[in-house]
C-alpha cells in the first residue's frame, strides 16, 4: 500500500491533469527528437564502422603506366607488409539508360573474389561474364537502368553497344554514385576490352596486414610497392592512400547527427522551462499545505522529496511513449543516413548504453529543473506560509495592469496587455521556449540563403553553358574548331585536366589546364591573382578548399605536386572560391609542354543566346553528333543549369536536415504557451468569475486571453530576431565543417521572419484555445467559490 505522502504527490498530478499532461507531452516530443537523433548516430556510427572495416577496404592505390603483369603484382604481394594484392582498370565512358546519357565508371578485377581486400556484397548474379555489366547498388536508382534490360554504352570508338545489366552489387568503400552523380559498374576485362580499354589493369591496389597502421605508414608501404614496380621498368604515375578506417562521407554524417543532437538537446532544455513553471504554480498553491506538513514535524527534505518525485514521475510519463518512438522513428532515420552512406542496416538492434542514457535523462531532466524552486518553498518559515492566500499575491494583478496606460484600446485589450506581465519570471520562460523555436527557424532559413548566395557566387564564374567530356584526348585546336563548327555554338574552349596528388602527403586534387585567351571560367578571388598570359614560371591558382585541408599552404608559397609519377614545384599566385572539391588551375599551355603534347580532354561551350531547356539539350545533342564524326567521340556532357541545380539540392538537403528540429521546437513552444495560459487561468478564476457576473460576455474572455497569448508570441517573434544571429552562426559553422565556409549572415532574412509570424501566429491562437473555452465556459458561482 502507498504511504500518504506518496498517495498526495498522485492526487497533486491528478488533480491537474491537463497541465500534467502538457508537461508531459512536451518533454516526451523532445525527448523523442533528441532520442532519435542519438539513436541514428548509434546505429550508424556502428554501422559504417563495422561494415566499412569488415570490407576490408583498400588501403592504397598504385596507377601505371602501361598494364602490370602478373609477376609483378605476386612481388608486391610478397612484401612482409603487404596483405593482400589485387589489379583494377577503370575505364570512363557514356551509358544511356532510361533515355538519358549518364558518366559512368566501369571497373574490372583481374579477381572478383580476391580474397582480404575491397570485398563486394552481390544482389543478383555475380560475377559479371564477358558482355555483360553489374551497377553499383547506390547507382542503380540514379541511372534510370533496369536490372535484366541493355543499357547503351558508347565504346572509345565513338561506337554504341547494348550491354544487359545482369546484377546489383554493393560495395561500401565507395562513394554513393548518387552523389557524385556517376554510374559505378563492374565488368570483366574482355569487356572493357570491347569498349575500347587497353589490355590488362593499370592500377594495383593493396592492403597492409596491419589493421591499425597510420596514413604515413600506408604512405611508406606504397612507396616500398612502387619501387618494386619500378625495378621492374613499369612508371608509377599517381599513389592514392586514402584515411584509413574512414569512409569518405563518414565525418559529414557525424556533423551532421552531432549538430541535429545539440538541439535536440536544446528542445529538452526548454522542456525544463516548462516543469519550472508547473513545480512554481505547484507550491504557490499549496504554499499553506507545506507549513501544515511542516507544523506536523516533516523537514524540509521528506517535504521537498515529495514534490522532486512528481518532477520524476512527470519524466517517467514522458519516457514511457518517447523510448518507443525514437527507436521506432531512429531505426528507420537510420537506415536512410546508412543508405546515403552507401551501407545496408543489417543490425538494427539498439546498443543498451543509448536506452539508458535516454531513461537516465528523462527521469533526471525534470528533477534537476524542480531542485531550486522546491527547495526554495521548502525553506519558507511556517508562519509566512500558513498566511499566504494562494496562488495569487494579493493586489499583484492589480498593480501590473495599472502599469499600461495606451489610450485608445479596449478595456479587454488592455486586460490582455497587463496580465501577459503579471508572472513575469514564466512570461520570461515562455518567452524563451518560443524565441528558442524561432531563432532555429530562422537560424536554418538563413542557411539556406547564404548556401544558394554561395552557389549562385560560384556558379557566377562560370560563363558557358555546357561541358562535354571525351573518351578520349584530342588535339586542342582540332577540338575547339570542331566544336565552334557547330550551329548555336558562339564559343568554345578545350581544358585539359589531370590527376595530381601532393608530393608531401599524397593527397588527391584536379591540375585543371586553361586556355590563355580562356574567358569562360573566371572563378572569384579570394586572394592574390588570375593566371595571365605572360606567366613564365609554374604559376598555379590553388582553390579555397584545397586550403582547407593543407593550411600550411598560402598566397606567394611553394607547393609541389606529384603528376605522371614526376614531382614538380609551382608557385602559388591565387586562391579562388571554387565549392568543396581541392582543384589546382594553371596554364594550358604549360601542361603541353610537360606532357610534350597539346591534347585536351575537355570543352566548355557558351550557346547562342539564353534558350530554354529543349533549345539548350537540342543544340547539344547536335554538338555530340558532329564531334563524333569528327572521331571525337563524347564520354559525357552536362549543361551548366543542370549541374548547378544538383549541385545546390544536394546542399539544400544538408541544410533541412540541420533544420529539421525547428519543427520540434516550435512544437515544444506552443505547449509551453498552452500550459502557461492554463496556468494564468487557473490563477484568475476568481476574476474570470467576477467578470463574468458583472455581465462580461464569453467572446470577451476568449478574445482577452486569446490576446494575451498573442502579446507573449509577439514578444518570442521579436526576441527571435537577435538569437538567430548567434544561431546561424552555429549552423554555418556545422554546415562548414560538411561541406565549405559560407558567409554569416548578421540580420534575419524578412521574408523568414514574416514566415515565421505566420506561422505563430496560428499556433498560438491554438494553443491558446482549449484554456480560453475552459475559461469561458466556466460557472460563475465555481470560479468565484475558488481558492487556489
Amino acid at each position: 500500500m502507498l504511504d500518504t505522502r506518496w498517495r498526495k504527490a498522485l492526487r497533486d498530478l491528478g488533480q491537474h491533469k491537463a497541465r500534467s499532461l502538457l508537461v508531459a507531452v512536451a518533454m516526451a516530443l523532445a525527448l523523442t527528437g533528441a532520442g532519435t537523433v542519438l539513436n541514428a548516430w548509434a546505429l550508424v556510427g556502428r554501422t559504417t564502422e563495422q561494415g566499412f572495416i569488415a570490407s576490408l577496404p583498400v588501403s592504397a592505390t598504385l596507377e601505371i603506366d602501361g598494364a602490370i603483369d602478373p609477376a609483378a603484382a605476386a612481388e608486391v604481394r610478397a612484401l612482409p607488409a603487404i596483405g593482400a594484392v589485387r589489379l583494377r582498370r577503370m575505364l570512363t565512358l557514356g551509358v544511356q539508360a532510361n533515355g538519358a546519357w549518364q558518366t559512368a565508371e566501369l571497373i574490372a578485377f583481374d579477381d572478383f573474389a580476391a580474397p582480404g581486400i575491397g570485398l563486394l556484397h552481390p544482389e543478383g548474379p555475380w560475377p559479371p561474364r564477358d558482355g555483360e555489366w553489374a551497377i553499383e547498388r547506390s547507382s542503380l536508382d540514379f541511372s534510370g537502368a533496369t536490372v535484366g534490360d541493355a543499357a547503351t554504352l558508347r565504346t572509345r570508338r565513338g561506337e554504341a553497344l547494348a550491354l544487359p545489366l545482369r546484377g546489383v552489387v554493393r560495395d561500401v568503400s565507395q562513394a554513393p554514385g548518387w552523389m557524385e552523380h556517376l554510374v559505378y559498374g563492374f565488368a570483366t576485362s574482355t569487356t572493357l576490352q570491347r569498349l575500347g580499354a587497353p589490355a590488362g589493369f593499370g592500377e594495383l591496389q593493396l592492403r597492409v596486414r596491419d589493421p591499425h597502421a597510420d596514413r604515413a605508414t600506408v604512405r611508406r608501404i606504397a612507396a616500398e610497392a612502387a619501387a618494386v614496380l619500378e625495378r621492374r621498368g613499369l612508371r608509377v604515375t599517381s599513389v592514392e592512400v586514402p584515411v584509413p578506417g574512414e569512409h569518405v562521407h563518414a565525418a559529414q554524417m557525424n556533423s551532421v547527427l552531432l549538430t541535429q543532437g545539440a538541439f535536440g538537446l536544446l528542445a529538452l532544455l526548454v522542456c525544463a522551462f516548462l516543469v519550472v513553471n508547473l513545480i512554481q504554480a505547484a507550491l504557490a498553491g499549496q504554499a499553506r499545505e507545506i507549513g501544515v506538513m511542516k507544523t506536523l514535524g516533516a523537514g524540509p527534505w521528506p517535504i521537498a522529496r515529495l514534490y522532486l518525485a512528481q518532477s520524476g514521475l512527470l519524466g517517467l510519463l514522458a519516457a514511457l511513449p518517447a523510448l518507443p518512438a525514437a527507436w521506432f522513428i531512429g531505426r528507420r532515420y537510420a537506415g536512410f543516413r546508412a543508405e546515403m552512406l552507401n551501407f545496408p542496416l543489417d543490425d538494427p538492434a539498439l546498443p543498451w548504453w543509448a536506452l539508458a542514457l535516454q531513461l537516465a535523462v528523462g527521469l533526471a531532466l525534470p528533477v534537476a529543473a524542480a531542485a531550486w524552486p522546491v527547495w526554495r518553498a521548502c525553506r519558507v518559515p511556517v508562519g509566512e506560509a500558513l498566511r499566504d492566500i494562494g496562488i495569487v499575491a494579493p493586489g499583484r494583478a492589480l498593480a501590473s495592469r495599472r502599469r499600461v496606460a495606451l489610450g485608445g484600446l479596449p478595456r479587454p485589450l488592455l486586460l490582455a496587455l497587463g496580465n501577459a506581465f503579471r508572472r513575469r519570471q514564466r512570461m520570461l520562460l515562455t518567452l524563451l521556449a518560443l524565441a528558442a523555436g524561432g531563432s532555429v527557424f530562422l537560424g536554418a532559413a538563413n542557411l539556406r540563403g547564404a548556401v544558394q548566395a554561395s552557389v549562385g557566387l560560384l556558379f557566377e564564374g562560370q560563363h558557358f553553358d555546357a561541358s562535354l567530356r571525351l573518351i578520349d584526348a584530342q588535339p586542342a585546336a582540332a577540338l575547339e574548331a570542331a566544336a565552334r563548327a557547330v550551329d548555336g555554338v558562339a564559343h568554345a574552349e578545350a581544358w585539359r585536366g589531370r590527376r595530381a596528388t601532393l608530393a608531401d602527403n599524397g593527397d588527391d586534387l584536379s591540375l585543371v589546364g586553361l586556355p590563355d585567351d580562356g574567358v569562360a571560367l573566371r572563378p572569384r578571388l579570394v586572394e592574390g591573382r588570375w593566371l595571365r598570359a605572360d606567366d613564365t614560371a609554374d604559376s598555379v591558382v590553388l582553390s579555397r578548399a584545397l586550403l582547407r585541408q593543407q593550411p600550411q599552404l598560402a598566397l606567394g608559397k611553394r607547393v609541389v605536386l606529384r603528376s605522371d609519377g614526376v614531382a614538380r614545384p609551382w608557385t602559388i599566385v591565387g586562391i579562388v572560391d571554387a565549392g568543396p572539391q581541392p582543384v589546382a588551375y594553371t596554364r594550358r599551355a604549360r601542361l603541353e609542354a610537360l606532357a610534350g603534347d597539346t591534347l585536351a580532354s575537355t570543352v566548355v561551350v557558351t550557346l547562342e543566346g539564353s534558350g530554354s531547356d529543349a533549345v539548350q539539350l537540342d543544340a547539344i545533342a547536335r554538338l555530340r553528333s558532329a564531334l563524333a564524326e569528327a572521331g571525337m567521340p563524347v564520354a559525357s556532357s552536362q549543361r551548366v543549369d543542370e549541374g548547378r541545380r544538383s549541385y545546390e539540392d544536394h546542399l539544400l538537403m544538408v541544410v533541412d536536415f540541420l533544420g529539421s528540429m525547428s519543427w520540434l521546437m516550435i512544437a515544444v513552444g506552443a505547449i509551453s504557451l498552452a500550459s502557461t495560459m492554463g496556468l494564468a487561468v487557473l490563477e484568475r478564476r476568481r476574476e474570470l468569475g467576477v467578470m463574468h457576473a458583472i455581465g462580461a460576455r464569453h467572446g470577451t474572455t476568449m478574445g482577452m486571453l486569446q490576446a494575451e497569448g498573442l502579446v507573449i508570441t509577439l514578444l518570442a517573434w521579436v526576441a527571435a530576431l537577435p538569437l538567430s544571429v548567434p544561431m546561424s552562426v552555429v549552423l554555418a559553422e556545422a554546415f562548414g565543417r560538411v561541406m565549405f565556409p559560407l558567409p554569416t549572415p548578421w540580420w534575419p532574412d524578412p521574408a523568414a521572419a514574416l514566415r515565421w509570424l505566420a506561422v505563430m501566429v496560428p499556433v498560438s491562437l491554438l494553443a491558446c484555445a482549449w484554456p480560453a473555452w475552459r475559461a469561458a465556459r466556466a460557472p460563475v458561482a465555481t470560479s468565484l467559490a475558488y481558492d487556489g
